[in-house]
């Protein structure tokens, strides 16, 4: 996958769970300078020689600097991979330096515990589970799982340096291990529900982008096979005009009006596929506006009969569907789409309704493809409506059942 990138083109619901994954996590790591008070506590509840005023200054100085590389880490890990091509980011460089630095003081500076009141192990849990916590943003979590090992097992070998290992210092490290692996999986779900959300961004486009290739290919196909089988009837009857007319045979201007006749018909079925093409009927584009939608990944719902109304009041319908499904997947970001068709007797009314507003730049009501489908249905003594309010964007186009038309 493409390196991670916020849009503001983003769905409103994909920009939301991407604005809430990253503030949850921003205002989850420095928990971590809150965690450090406890081993404040453990050290002062231990009853054993508190360090130098320099020492335990040294100490928290580094703990703070730990806890802004561990959100300098979390924010590079949103945009882009913390290894790329071999080369690792610099805040990944930072965090491993910083954490080594940390550890090394901690073992040197702090005196160790025999039970929870350990000030020592505590500050190297707190610091290996905001590690791995800030690492879980770029790597995988059973590699980080395996990883985290290291924290219980550093906190039971300093212990053992010391002489022995309490029963409650091994308890002591299963806890912390326990909330090393709480903090990672809490910062690897919270990726990885960024990422599906992403990826699923990345589909509806490319989605998108083959459903109108796929109709790009109709078309070609279709005028393949028309100007295709009568430019081979054209070579064909050119050569046989050209023989006999080599040899003296009159019957060669009998085969070059065929040949012309050939030449009319086929610009004549060129014709007639290109106003296919050009040309609107409403239950037709109801079925395509169906297809395309689909193909787009957007939920999709027609609801109502197709009415009874003359050709020019049914071609001014179909082009409103065929513009505002354009619209859809063109130019906005939506995720359903509902068309409805409701006939009073007297008029009747084509209302759209997708909910990509939100996402679509704050789209002008009066842009020029609605103006033209105005002039459309003002023709036929019909109007168009349309309205914006908040995520939804709804275009309501209406024409009578009866009354004359051009």
């Amino acid at each position: 996958m493409s390196p991670h990138r916020p849009s503001a083109s983003l769905a409103g619901g994909a920009r939301g769970v991407e604005l809430y994954t990253r503030v949850t996590l921003y205002l989850f790591v420095p928990l971590e300078a809150f965690f450090y008070l406890y081993a404040v506590l453990a050290l002062l509840e231990s009853g054993a020689p508190l360090p130098s005023q320099a020492a335990l200054g040294t100490v928290a100085v580094v703990a703070l600097v730990h806890v802004a590389v561990c959100w300098w880490t979390v924010h590079v890990g949103f945009d882009r991979p913390l290894v790329s091509g071999g080369r690792a980011e610099p805040a990944l460089v930072a965090l491993a330096v910083c954490t080594a630095l940390l550890v090394g003081l901690v073992l040197v500076l702090l005196p160790g515990g025999s039970d929870w009141s350990d000030g020592r192990s505590v500050t190297i849990g707190v610091c290996g589970a905001a590690t791995f916590g800030a690492l879980a943003t770029g790597f995988p979590f059973r590699r980080l799982a395996v990883s985290a090992l290291a924290v219980p097992v550093l906190v039971v070998a300093a212990s053992a340096l010391e002489g022995s290992v309490p029963a409650g210092t091994i308890s002591l490290a299963v806890f912390l291990y326990a909330a090393t692996l709480f903090w990672l999986a809490t910062v690897r779900l919270s990726m990885w529900v960024l990422e599906v959300v992403r990826e699923l961004e990345e589909a509806r486009a490319v989605a998108g982008r083959l459903a109108v290739a796929e109709e790009r290919l109709r078309i070609a196909r279709d005028m393949h096979d028309v100007v295709g089988r009568a430019l081979s009837a054209v070579a064909v009857k050119s050569e046989l005009s050209a023989a006999l007319a080599r040899r003296g045979d009159p019957r060669a201007a009998d085969e070059m009006d065929e040949v012309r006749t050939l030449a009319h018909e086929s610009l004549r079925e060129v014709r007639g596929v290109v106003a296919g093409y050009r040309s609107a009927d409403l239950a037709t584009e109801l079925a395509g506006a169906r297809s395309v939608l689909r193909a787009a990944g957007i939920t999709v719902r027609v609801v109502g009969e197709v009415p009874a109304l003359d050709q020019p009041r049914q071609e001014a319908l179909a082009w409103v569907v065929r513009e505002a499904v354009t619209n859809v997947v063109r130019h906005s970001r939506a995720t359903r789409c509902r068309l409805d068709l409701d006939d009073d007797g007297g008029a009747v009314a084509l209302r759209i309704v997708n909910d990509g507003a939100a996402a679509d730049g704050g789209r002008s009501p009066d842009g020029s493809g609605l103006a033209g489908l105005r002039e459309r249905l003002a023709a036929v003594g019909g109007t168009l409506d349309a309205t914006a309010d908040g995520e939804e964007f709804t275009v309501v186009a209406s024409v009578p059942t009866t009354g004359a038309t051009p």
